[in-house]
């Protein structure tokens, strides 16, 4: 007897064994008894270990109603100048930031190669066909074939 067999008769005798199980508790049981789908759980003994912290939110992040600790203010994007000597200096900063990002985007576009587009998403069938045939030499064979219907 193979393995897969003595399997199947194992778990055909344990299903009639549980089945029958539950069709003799249905039978015998308590007729006058209320059936109810609730199920009753003792929290008796449970305790709160825990205090519930309630938590706000507003434009600066979470925040902790319970925290008493004092919040460091952090500084906003907006940038306050009182007088001409500071909008001169920051002025300055600026200018030197953007040339900073133009010189990088220069630097990153000088060492990009030049690509010939070969194709676009609107190639046409006789176009891409033409492609595949006259290949570069070094690249990758790919051979077509067409079935004549």
């Amino acid at each position: 007897m193979s393995a897969f067999a003595i399997f199947v008769l194992v778990l055909t005798v344990i299903y009639v064994i549980y089945y029958s199980a539950i069709i003799m508790q249905d039978l015998y049981a308590k007729k006058d008894a209320p059936k109810t789908e609730e199920e009753d759980f003792d929290v008796s003994q449970m305790q709160n270990q825990e205090e519930p912290i309630s938590i706000t939110e507003d434009s600066n992040g979470f925040h902790l109603n319970g925290d008493t600790t004092e919040e460091q203010e952090e500084p906003s994007s907006v940038t306050w100048i009182e007088n001409d000597d500071d909008a001169n200096k920051y002025q300055e900063k600026i200018k030197k930031e953007h040339t900073s990002v133009e010189e990088e985007c220069q630097r990153l576009q000088d060492s990009m190669e030049d690509v010939d587009i070969d194709s676009t998403g609107e190639t046409e069938a006789d176009v891409m066909v033409s492609m595949l045939l006259n290949q570069k030499p070094g690249g990758p064979k790919i051979f077509y074939s067409r079935d004549n219907v």
